[in-house]
Formats: C-alpha cells, structure tokens, sequence
C-alpha cells in the first residue's frame, strides 16, 4: 500500500519530458527575446552616436547663425541709392548730391549656391549645396595680447558655413610623402576670420572678397571641420509667416511670397542683380521684396548626413586606389583638380540623380519651389530633398535629415528703401 501511495503522487517520465520541452521552449523565446530587445538598443545607440557630431554640428551652425547683425543706419543717399564715398575730399565726396534717406550698413549679409560664379571662389574646389557668411559679435581675434582684448568679447567677426568635399583638411604632410591614400569625405565647413582680418571697411572691396580672398587662400584659410560626413547644406531664405501670408493675399500667388527663389539673398546694395533673382515684384514695393542693407527674418537650414559605414562604403566604390594616389601625391591641398579627374565619391553618388532632374547633382536645390514638391507634378513630396534621399537609399546608405527654421534675432524688416 506504501509503493501505490508514493507512486500516485509521483511524475513520470514522459511528463517530465513534456515539461522540460516546455521550460526549454520558454527559455528559448526570452532568449530571442533579449537579444532582438538587445539588437534594437545597441542599433538604436549606434544611430544616435554615428550622427551625435553632425547634430552638435548643426545645432552649432544654426545657433550662431541666429546671432548675425548688420546694424544699419539711417543716411543720405544719391540718385542711385548710395551713400557719400567715405574718402574725404575725393572726386565722388564732393560731388555728392543727397536725394533722400535710405538704410546704409557696412556689414554684409550673402549666401546661395557655393558652384555660383558669383561667390568669386576656386570652381575646382567641390562645395555641395549651398554657403552662408555674414557678421556677428563673437569676438574671435588672432592677438597674443589677452590683457588688450579680454573686454572685447564682442568684437565683430566675420564668419561662414559651407560643405567641402576633399581629403582630410588635416592630414599630416608626411602621411602624404608616404603615399599612403587620402581619406575621401564631405565636411561641414566653418569659416572663422579674427577681427584684425576683417576687409569689410576697404573701399576698394565691391564684390565678395571680404570672405573670398581668405577662403582661397589654400595656405592658410581660416576654416576648421565642423562635422564629418555631411553631403548637402541647403539654406533658404524666408520672410516672416505673416509677412509671407500677407503676399499671399495681396499678390494671390505663393510664389510672391518667396524672399529668394534662387536661394541666393545679398545684402549689398551695389549689385542689385544678385540681391534676391526671381522674386516677383508686387503692389508692397516697385522692386519685388526688398533686401537691401537688410537680414532675412528667418533661414530654413537643411542639412543632410551619412554614417561613416556609408561614407566609407561611397568612398570605396566611386574611388579607385590610383585615383587616391594621384590625389594624395599633390600633397595636402584641397584642390580637386579639373573636371576629367577623379570627383570624391560622396559628390560623385548624390550626383546620380535619376530624372526628373536634369544635370544631376548641380542642377538641385538652385530653385525654392524644388525644395521639397515638385511644381510641375500632382505628387506631394517630390522634390530635389525627395530626389537626394532616394539615391543615397539606392545606394544604400544611411542618412539622416536635420532641418529647422533659424529666427534671425537681428533683422527688422521693412518694405520702405
């Protein structure tokens, strides 16, 4: 009777089989389990970290673009809206003759496409995208003398950011006596002149030297990487959300409401072809939206990023290793040579750009309307943004998109000259 008791109570083997298959099976869910969770965290991780220097980056460039000033003044102004030459006793001095007044500034304000003739700068040098430069108090100086300057923290500086693509910037001469292959990538760029270096207040500069003669300076520019990796920077232009929805209604055309259809914006008053082309003249000013010794009230800043796996895998595939020795033997200079030669590969892949954009690479983000739709489709979202995503996705890359809208916290618009 003892024997039956404990048997009664007892397991078999096949239903300890049953449940150590079962614990088994269990166990082996929660492993998968923690290790998809553990696959999803240390990817998430690696995304947040691989773009953590183009975010800092960006978040940099846009903060400081929200410090640009240009200080205008109220002056007489001649015929042709200018101001009295500032040479004592010269010829145009003293034939001055005052007409009205009109907003007069010393400091510049420019940015558009860095391939525009305009710009006076090194066509053989590959910049994607677009550039900004301007003024603001930084008080960035090249003196030794801290004592002199150290109540000067508000100095002006002129300053600038653009994308380059080339070898790195600061590579060691003797890594490039050793032959040993450049390393392909696409920067962003910040241009950084001290006070002491400023030519805004040279009479004889008109044009855009006062940031272009350093920028080609190939000796000794002003420059320093920003963030690795960055392909494209796109800068636009933007009136107010009130102002642009009050040329809506006045003008019944979304289009008017656009400060630079071309992405180019100058402050100078010198060159009035320059100063905002394509946008449309209307009923609030005889010249269509006047930027005239004026900042733009807000910047849509776009700027697009890989991961180093990506720009590695761009680099390996569009350039070859004579292609790289070639490069590497002119030594550390960022000039790419002709246009029969070797392109990096990161300008060389988002130039392949499949149609409806003509031209490739060069013919995007040259008009607003293209930014993000495309005008001339009923397809929402297909514009030159939609076109460079795709072909970094064809070409398996992965990207990341940073966008915001920059409030200029020194511009005062005004229609009025």
């Amino acid at each position: 009777m003892k024997s039956l008791f404990r048997s009664r109570f007892g397991f078999t083997l096949v239903e300890l089989m049953v449940s150590t298959a079962i614990i088994g099976l269990i166990m082996l869910v929660l492993v998968q389990l923690t290790n998809q969770i553990s696959q999803t965290w240390r990817s998430t991780t690696e995304k947040i970290e691989k773009f953590e220097g183009a975010r800092d980056g960006f978040e940099s460039m846009t903060r400081k673009l929200s410090q640009a000033t240009l200080n205008p003044n109220w002056d007489y102004l001649d015929s042709a809206s200018l101001p009295r030459d500032k040479t004592i006793n010269s010829t145009a001095f003293n034939n001055f003759v005052p007409v009205f007044y009109g907003r007069t500034t010393d400091l510049r304000f420019v940015c558009g496409p860095m391939n525009s003739s305009a710009f006076s700068l090194d066509a053989s040098v590959v910049r994607p995208g677009h550039g900004v430069f301007f003024q603001a108090p930084f008080g960035a100086v090249n003196s030794t003398d801290t004592a002199t300057y150290a109540a000067m923290d508000n100095l002006l500086n002129t300053w600038g950011f653009f994308v380059e693509a080339g070898n790195d910037p600061n590579r060691p001469a003797f890594v490039d006596t050793a032959g040993v292959p450049g390393r392909w990538r696409s920067r962003l760029m910040e241009y950084m002149l001290p006070t002491e270096q400023m030519s805004l207040y040279d009479k004889s500069d008109n044009s855009y030297l006062w940031y272009s003669l350093h920028l080609n300076d190939t000796s000794n520019r002003p420059v320093r990487v920003l963030a690795e990796n960055v392909v494209t920077l796109i800068i636009l232009p933007r009136l107010s959300k009130s102002d642009e929805d009050a040329r809506v209604r006045t003008e019944g055309s979304t289009q008017a409401a656009m400060l630079s259809p071309k992405y180019i914006y100058d402050s100078y008053p010198i060159a009035p072809a320059t100063l905002n082309p394509g946008a449309i003249a209307g009923s609030d000013s005889g010249a269509g939206i006047n930027p005239k010794n004026q900042l733009p009230p807000i910047l849509t800043v776009t700027m697009v990023a890989v991961d180093e796996r990506s720009a590695q895998i761009l680099a390996d595939k569009y350039c070859s290793g004579a292609q790289m020795q070639a490069q590497s033997a002119r030594g550390n200079s960022r000039v790419m040579g002709s246009t029969t030669e070797m392109l990096m590969g990161m300008d060389q892949a988002v130039t392949r750009v499949s149609p409806p954009v003509s031209g490739g690479y060069s013919a995007m983000f040259t008009d607003a309307t293209r930014l993000e739709d495309n005008p001339n489709t009923a397809t929402p979202g297909d514009g030159d943004l939609y076109d460079l995503e795709r072909t970094l996705t064809n070409e398996k890359c992965t990207y990341r998109v940073f966008t915001s809208n920059v409030s200029i916290r020194g511009a005062k618009w005004s229609r009025i000259k």
